[in-house]
């Protein structure tokens, strides 16, 4: 690393540099799924429709949340992978956190400065668009959002609830450092899948004892599946053969979990939240799947393709913007105006999401171009 004294070398021979560092295309098809799946699910709002084929293509469309699980186990894989290749380097908090701190402080911090704060004050009550974020902004500005709407059994933030997930990642980020710097490969391997298996058994005794059910989905420890199999995933493919789990498994794996998952959704069940364990095994696997497959197959085709790696570029700014969007398009774009205007039900939804998945793209890629990446070209000054 350059300008960086290193340290003693690490005793664990799995510290080696690993074919998977550094930029893999695969993963920005996979963070460019994810977006695409959450954003369709944001925008799939107005009026109920029950003709068939339609009502199934919106309840699919509904459950397209689960793409924060997807992200959940890229994040755990890639700032896993991150952290374990630069244990033997001097800066290695420092240059993480700065890091860390250029991609995702500037966006996260200046929306709300601007939601939360120029817009109030430059047009006094007008300005509140979000009594429910203004009233709590201080969960918001301190990462802890979860734990305000856990606390509460409720989402109670508005158009920013979505920020509970950005506050486990950033949660994660604390804590995970620290782990990895202190443990060998194997150790860290353990301790990833301890994580999952206390974020499993600890919603099963939380419900069980009469918890609510909004807190399964929102604190932190409850939610570690996803992040600790990413995790797990990482420091496998670094041991001493840089391989990746056999491919058999994972197919066996993505069928078993999404007939699990699909279950639990057609017997409208939590399963004492065995439901989230199932929905990160599935992304899990699919990781597995996406990263084993080859440039030249349908499936590396796919991972590798332009148009999901263009979304999983600005990914981020998609995610913050989608929900405070609604409300700051609703004087002049709604799902239930254009249904009006439409004289249909199923076009005027599939319009608004057409219409709202461009805006949001829109102002993602000004947001990327015009601001984010003026901050991302310091992350020169510290390099991993």
């Amino acid at each position: 690393m350059a300008g960086a004294t290193q340290l003693e070398p690490s005793l664990d021979p799995a510290a080696e540099p690993s074919r998977f560092s550094g930029h893999m295309p695969t993963l920005d098809g996979i963070r460019g799924l994810a977006i695409l799946a959450v954003t369709l699910y944001r925008f799939n709002i107005g009026p109920a429709y029950d003709d068939f084929p339609g009502n199934l293509l919106f309840g699919v469309l509904g459950h397209g949340d689960l793409g924060v699980d997807l992200f959940f186990v890229l994040s755990g894989f890639l700032i896993t992978g991150i952290l374990f290749d630069a244990k033997q380097h001097a800066y290695y908090f420092r240059n993480f956190y700065v890091r860390r701190a250029l991609r995702i402080f500037p966006l996260y911090y200046g929306f709300l400065l601007v939601m939360l704060v120029v817009l109030p004050f430059a047009f006094g009550s007008r300005g509140e668009l979000f009594p429910e974020a203004t009233e709590n902004q201080a969960w918001l500005w301190t990462y802890c959002a979860n734990f305000l709407m856990g606390i509460r059994n409720e989402w109670c933030l508005g158009s920013f609830e979505h920020f509970w997930s950005l506050a486990i990642e950033e949660q994660f980020y604390l804590v995970w450092p620290l782990l990895i710097l202190l443990c060998s490969r194997r150790q860290a391997m353990i301790a990833s899948l301890a994580a999952v298996a206390f974020s499993i058994l600890g919603r099963i005794v939380w419900i069980r004892s009469g918890g609510g059910d909004a807190a399964v989905e929102l604190f932190t420890f409850f939610r570690f599946d996803g992040l600790g199999l990413g995790a797990f995933l990482a420091l496998y493919v670094r041991g001493p053969a840089q391989c990746l789990p056999p491919s058999r498994w994972a197919r066996v794996s993505v069928a078993g979990c999404a007939a699990g998952v699909v279950g639990a959704i057609l017997l409208e069940r939590r399963l004492w939240g065995l439901n989230l364990a199932l929905v990160a095994g599935f992304c899990a696997a699919l990781l597995i799947l996406a990263l084993a497959s080859t440039p030249d197959s349908r499936w590396g085709r796919l991972w590798r393709s332009r148009a999901l790696a263009f979304f999983g570029k600005y990914s981020y700014a998609m995610y913050v913007f989608q929900l405070p969007l609604i409300v700051l398009m609703a004087p002049i774009l709604t799902a239930e105006g254009l249904c009006a205007s439409l004289g249909s039900v199923f076009l005027g939804r599939m319009t608004y999401i057409a219409l709202m998945t461009s805006v949001t793209t829109a102002c993602a890629y000004l947001s990327w171009h015009l601001y984010e990446k003026h901050f991302l070209k310091l992350k020169r000054y510290f390099p991993t």
